[in-house]
């Protein structure tokens, strides 16, 4: 009995195995290589979900993300100073000051 628990276990591992890879190599399918070329005229190794095939360097198109502006915490600490901490939040505060 133990002996065919044991060829059973190793049946499911193995196809548990299979599964898993196919899963995998499904992933891989939607990712390919960007066709942009680098400074060097070699292909770039980024890789890029995008439909045009190029990674964010190489894709005239891309916008980068606009960041808030810095700006130090309006904040007090416990001692009544101006807290020092930076935020990038709209309400001005940090972290430790936000409700």
């Amino acid at each position: 009995m133990v002996l065919l628990t044991n060829i059973i276990t190793g049946k499911m591992i193995k196809k548990s195995i299979i599964i898993g890879m196919m899963c995998v190599s499904l992933v891989g399918f939607s990712q390919t290589q960007c066709e942009g070329k680098t400074k060097n005229n070699t292909q770039c190794k980024n890789i890029t979900k995008k439909e045009n095939s190029l990674c964010h360097n190489h894709d005239s198109n891309h916008k980068k993300k606009v960041k808030g502006e810095t700006v130090i915490c309006s904040g007090t600490t416990k001692n009544n100073t101006p807290c020092k901490n930076k935020t990038k939040d709209k309400s001005g505060k940090c972290h430790n000051h936000r409700d």
